[in-house]
């Protein structure tokens, strides 16, 4: 295989029969630039941060903060060319692959499953169980935290109705008197 003539580069050039003297990186490189060397005078923009400091910081901190507040916490220390993609390639290059809690326990699929698992696979409502969708009793819009006790499992009519504003429901303790609501208009449409 031909290798690559940049000086310090050992990958190879594209294939055995080539007339290319670089290898994709140093062809890319002189697409862009018009030269094979890294833009002149300009890094990585993500490797210009204090190295010894942030990944310290890193590391001691990945466990308790999702990466947007590690980027506040380093911004009060003084680090002023932070920012979140910065701190997540530092946080890769450490091999920290995923951020503990943030991403798993907000993670909209986790959250519903764990509702599902709290609340019961039936409409809290009505007791409709073909399906069922989870709602935001206080909506996120409304700064409704995306958090278990925020939601209640529901099927998709009291949802449509909910969302209509037919019915009211502002807090979970008012769930069974509108399932008490719901279920008279049930019984009064479909007598037994």
């Amino acid at each position: 295989m031909p290798r690559c003539i940049f000086n310090g580069c050992h990958r190879s050039t594209r294939n055995k029969v080539t007339k290319e003297l670089y290898c994709t990186t140093h062809l890319r490189r002189i697409d862009r630039n018009g030269y094979p060397e890294l833009k002149h005078d300009a890094w990585q923009s993500k490797e210009k941060l204090p190295h010894e400091f942030v990944d310290d910081f890193i590391l001691k901190n990945w466990k308790k903060m999702i990466d947007e507040e590690l980027v506040v916490a380093l911004l009060t220390q003084g680090i002023k060319e932070v920012n979140v993609h910065r701190v997540k390639y530092r946080r890769r290059k450490l091999g920290i692959r995923k951020y503990l809690y943030g991403e798993i326990k907000k993670h909209r699929v986790w959250i519903r499953t764990q509702a599902i698992k709290r609340y019961g696979t039936k409409c809290e409502l009505c007791g409709y169980g073909a399906t069922i969708d989870t709602h935001h009793i206080l909506p996120r819009h409304r700064g409704g935290p995306h958090e278990i006790e925020n939601l209640m499992v529901i099927c998709p009519n009291c949802h449509a109705l909910i969302t209509r504003r037919k019915i009211i429901l502002e807090k979970r303790t008012d769930i069974p008197f509108v399932s008490k609501q719901i279920m008279k208009l049930l019984k009064k449409f479909y007598p037994l």
